[in-house]
């Protein structure tokens, strides 16, 4: 497989998906945030990228769960537990990437507290 433009490290065999247009995106912004990436970091940017799709895809599931006559709450609390979770692998690869760019000469914000105090307000306000 070929990379893809912009050093954005390839995921999926092809990225003309909508989720390969949300993985590129998350991917783009991240390095125009994070500029001074190490090129060891790519394995970790992928993860990331990766893990904003499957948290697309159970955001997705969980809405047509919803929608329907009668919600099942065992469903829906397995969705939930599943999308903590990858929300707290995103928050330390996303730290991780951060103190990668650091070392490598960049200061970035928001620091990861402040991603883990928005992700805390986000769960208050979805319950």
């Amino acid at each position: 497989m070929r990379a893809l433009a912009g050093r954005i490290p390839r995921a999926f065999k092809s990225h003309k998906t909508p989720e390969g247009w949300a993985y590129g995106r998350y991917l783009r912004a991240k390095l125009q945030r994070l500029p001074n990436l190490p090129p060891d970091a790519r394995p970790l940017l992928r993860e990331a990228g990766r893990i904003t799709i499957d948290l697309m895809k159970l955001g997705q599931r969980r809405d047509e769960i919803q929608s329907t006559k009668q919600p099942r709450q065992a469903a829906l609390r397995r969705l939930g537990s599943e999308s903590r979770k990858l929300r707290v692998q995103l928050l330390l690869i996303e730290k991780r990437l951060e103190e990668m760019a650091a070392s490598n000469g960049h200061a970035s914000s928001p620091t990861p507290a402040d991603l883990l105090a928005t992700l805390r307000e986000d769960d208050d306000a979805a319950e």
